[in-house]
């Protein structure tokens, strides 16, 4: 009846945490789906700007800044996508070990 109790504390325990990190990993992912053709844009229209002197583009900031401010928040979001699917590898192996142990706790031998 304990190891029953301790099971199920497992994976209600690895359930809540599981939610938990799908809701960063959402939020990771999508910033990283819209901010990395958002800055690469960017950078691009102040790369045009500044190549060809293009002032018809119509902006308060400078081509430089357009450049490389790009250039940072598309490589900023590409790292919350590598966070995102780090998060993603670390929950895979916490539930190799949760389920290992509720394995253990029930008697069922690992294979």
């Amino acid at each position: 009846m304990v190891t029953t109790v301790k099971v199920w504390a497992y994976k209600i325990g690895f359930a809540a945490l599981f939610l938990v990190v799908f809701i960063i990993m959402t939020l990771l992912l999508t910033a990283a789906a819209f901010g990395i053709p958002a800055g690469l844009m960017i950078s691009f229209f102040g790369l045009a700007v500044k190549l060809f002197n293009a002032q018809f583009i119509v902006t308060s900031l400078s081509p430089e800044l357009m450049l490389f401010g790009g250039l940072a928040s598309a490589f900023g979001a590409a790292f919350c996508g590598l966070c995102a699917v780090k998060a993603g590898f670390s929950i895979s192996r916490l539930f190799l070990r949760v389920k290992r142990r509720c394995d253990l706790l029930r008697g069922w031998k690992p294979y």
